[in-house]
């Protein structure tokens, strides 16, 4: 008997632990603020507070590798990381990710002014001569990339481009809304969308590795933004940093 029972009790102390644990994931993604923020060896953003209750509710222990976005991608398509977010949908990116259908968030590259301008721009000639702030090097799209009528200052990145904002050397910036909201407010100052250049939609994106169990993820996942966005845990997330 007592040999039973020290037998019953060495399959609790080394099996029921690793039955017990929850399923981990690897996620992959890069900085962009205020969506995945790192700050003191800590991950933060709307985007990872998001992710993280997701895993909660799922009952996932997940790994959040933080990665140039490229590499990423890379780590993804190969099967070194299992989902990755939030990649917008293209044709290259369907042969490696199964997307959740329901979207993290939307991402909104717009013409930034300062709030209480009165400024209201309804189509990219009514901009004319004027001076744009943007960041050397991004792309903001075909029609404001095309566009020769306004006279564009290039900053080093979007940090730069909001302290020269904030002290009114420039009357616009453009860049993703919620960056710029973000930034702005850490500057100190309130800051609203004018114009927008283009809109799309950005996923949760899981590993074609994975095989069928990356589609029951990225469905599961689905119904579980669905469910965050109608309890309003979004809007609250969002609250926090804007």
């Amino acid at each position: 008997m007592k040999k039973l029972l020290a037998t019953l009790a060495l399959f609790v102390l080394v099996f029921l632990p690793s039955l017990a644990q929850a399923e981990k994931l690897v996620f992959a993604t890069a900085t962009q603020s205020p969506y995945i923020i790192s700050e003191n060896g800590q991950l933060t953003g709307m985007d990872i507070d998001i992710v993280r209750e997701i895993c909660k509710r799922l009952k996932i222990e997940p790994e959040i590798r933080l990665l140039p976005w490229t590499r990423a991608l890379n780590y993804v398509e190969h099967g070194k990381c299992d989902a990755i977010f939030t990649p917008i949908r293209n044709e290259e990116r369907e042969k490696i990710l199964y997307y959740s259908s329901e979207p993290l968030r939307v991402e909104k590259t717009a013409i930034i002014a300062l709030k209480g301008t009165g400024l209201k721009v309804s189509k990219i000639d009514e901009l004319k001569g004027k001076n744009i702030g943007v960041v050397r090097g991004y792309t903001y799209g075909p029609e404001f990339d095309n566009y020769q009528e306004v006279k564009k200052i290039e900053c080093d990145d979007d940090n730069q481009l909001v302290t020269i904002f904030a002290k009114k050397r420039i009357e616009l910036v453009t860049g993703d809304e919620g960056t710029m909201k973000y930034l702005c407010k850490k500057a100190g100052i309130e800051s609203e969308a004018v114009y927008v250049l283009s809109e799309a939609p950005a996923y949760i994106g899981f590993s074609k590795k994975l095989g069928e169990k990356g589609k029951a993820l990225a469905d599961k996942f689905s119904e579980a933004l669905k469910k965050l966005k109608e309890e309003g845990f979004i809007e609250k997330v969002q609250s926090k940093y804007f």
